[in-house]
């Protein structure tokens, strides 16, 4: 039940200028030079692209749909809805948190990643 009512909660629309700090390109240094995973390699390290209705990682696009934004003493944070795939499309509920410069992700509570930085550029 307090699922159902949370999900009911973070339905409601939300002004695409609140979510402004989120999007941009995000990730290691590594993911930002799209270095090669191994020495070697062909395989590029690939940072996540966030834009005000899709979500980028490498050849991986996720539809956002996005939950209201919660102000912090330092940052913010908010979810989506991200539908991820093409063929064999996957749902999550993503949690984004913005603390001072730095974006982490979690998907559906059980994995995390970051904290990330803005690529240079933006």
């Amino acid at each position: 039940m307090r699922y159902a009512v949370l999900i009911a909660l973070l339905a409601f629309p939300v002004a695409a200028d609140e979510r402004e700090p989120f999007y941009g390109t995000w990730g290691t240094p590594e993911q930002c030079d799209r270095t090669p995973i191994k020495p070697g390699g062909t395989v590029l390290a690939a940072p996540f692209e966030i834009s005000s209705e899709w979500m980028r990682h490498g050849p991986v696009w996720c539809r956002l749909t996005w939950f209201p934004i919660q102000s912090r003493e330092d940052g913010a944070f908010t979810g989506a809805h991200a539908q991820c795939g093409e063929d064999a499309v996957r749902g999550y509920i993503l949690g984004m948190e913005l603390s001072g410069a730095a974006l982490s992700l979690r998907w559906d509570f059980l994995l995390s990643n970051g904290p990330f930085t803005r690529c240079d550029g933006e």
